[in-house]
């Protein structure tokens, strides 16, 4: 929480389809807001100014003593730099601006006092700890229950396997897509915000963070023309801008694309593993290599700063209750009657096929591409299949048969 005086700053009206201009450096609410960007990064002023970064306060929306909006500090226009951003809530008492960033505690305490036409109920629990998100589907599975960013039935090439936000730092939070109609498209349903654009018309490129019901984020970096939802609900599928080249906010993009990152709350978490459109991505050895599986199919990452790639197709969602059959380069496994292979064969299914899982028990051990377990999975047709056989990202899905 950041404190300083209020001066300088005069009302800046709420927009819904475009951002406003950012808060003017020298204003109290703008060096309350960096103050907290400062501390939030760990950086002193000086440190930031040294590496080229900037405090960057773009106000969405304020009424009377309260404002809120997208607080973000640049990086320089170089490889591998990207920029920082959170939304933040600030409110004056008297002559001073008291301002919190989302994900902390204090956003929870200051946003139960805010009015309504600042910060919506469904913001209040958003944008809070990741403790109060509406649902904790980020902490129990690895399967992000998202799309790709795309419409589902293009192929879109894996630019950029599994690196980092700033490319080659830890963890590798992101990969890059290009391809199809150029139409980035919200992976999953949430709430929207545009962090940064390239002016304050925003048509001209920029940064969309889309804060998902599960308690994931998705970022959504170099695009041109982003929609500024404002804070606004969002359907899985609306589209959220074009494949650009955009660096408005900082960093590089040497050729047309989406930098698409995934975090557990506000924190940037590995896609090793993860899943999404009924792809598993891997991280490579190093930075932009890696590569997607969908059941035995292997795609591979073209690699660092390249518009080279193998094509993923989107599937569309992979449900809760849903798992992708991984023959471990086979093309089909076998269904049985029962829990475990001294039970009759009843059926197979295909090499990348999607199941839906009603429950599970143990039985017999065996070992797949994911590892060896006991564990097999009752599916709705009342067959069962090992889950040493389907990646569904996480130990067993619904209850104990």
């Amino acid at each position: 929480m950041i404190t300083l005086p209020a001066v300088l700053f005069g009302a800046i009206p709420a927009r819904m389809s475009v951002a406003a201009p950012p808060a003017a450096p020298g204003s109290s609410l703008y060096e309350t807001v960096s103050a907290a960007i400062m501390q939030r990064a760990r950086l002193s002023q000086t440190q930031a100014t040294a590496a080229g970064r900037h405090a960057r306060v773009d106000v969405q929306r304020q009424a009377g003593d309260w404002a809120f909006g997208s607080a973000v500090l640049t990086a320089p226009a170089k490889p591998d730099r990207y920029p920082l951003g959170w939304m933040f809530l600030a409110h004056r008492t008297g002559s001073e601006w008291e301002a919190v960033l989302d994900g902390t505690a204090n956003f929870s305490a200051l946003a139960s006092q805010a009015p309504t036409t600042v910060l919506s109920a469904r913001e209040r629990q958003v944008l809070g700890p990741t403790a109060v998100t509406i649902r904790s589907t980020a902490d129990t599975t690895y399967n992000t229950g998202l799309r790709l960013p795309f419409a589902i039935g293009q192929s879109w090439r894996l630019t950029g396997g599994p690196h980092g936000w700033n490319g080659s730092d830890t963890p590798y939070s992101s990969i890059d897509l290009n391809g199809g109609d150029f139409r980035v498209l919200a992976p999953g349903s949430g709430t929207a915000y545009l962090m940064c654009d390239g002016d304050s018309s925003g048509q001209y490129g920029g940064w969309v963070r889309v804060y998902h019901d599960s308690g994931y984020t998705t970022d959504h970096y170099h695009m041109w023309s982003p929609v500024n939802y404002n804070g606004g609900s969002v359907s899985e599928g609306a589209f959220l801008g074009y494949t650009g080249t955009d660096v408005s906010c900082g960093g590089s993009a040497p050729y047309r694309h989406v930098h698409w990152s995934i975090l557990n709350g506000d924190t940037r978490v590995s896609w090793n593993t993860r899943s999404a459109g009924k792809w598993t991505f891997i991280n490579g050895p190093s930075a932009y290599g890696g590569y997607a599986l969908h059941g035995s199919t292997l795609v591979a990452a073209g690699g660092q700063h390249t518009d080279t790639g193998g094509l993923l197709y989107n599937y569309g969602a992979l449900n809760l209750d849903q798992g992708v059959v991984d023959a471990n380069d086979d093309t089909y496994i076998n269904k049985r009657s029962g829990p475990g292979t001294e039970y009759a064969i009843v059926g197979s299914a295909s090499d990348g096929a999607t199941v839906t899982i009603s429950c599970w028990r143990n039985g017999t051990s065996l070992t797949g591409r994911w590892g060896t377990t006991a564990v097999w999975d009752k599916l709705t047709d009342g067959t069962w299949v090992s889950d040493a056989f389907v990646y569904t990202g996480t130990d067993t899905i619904g209850p104990n048969c």
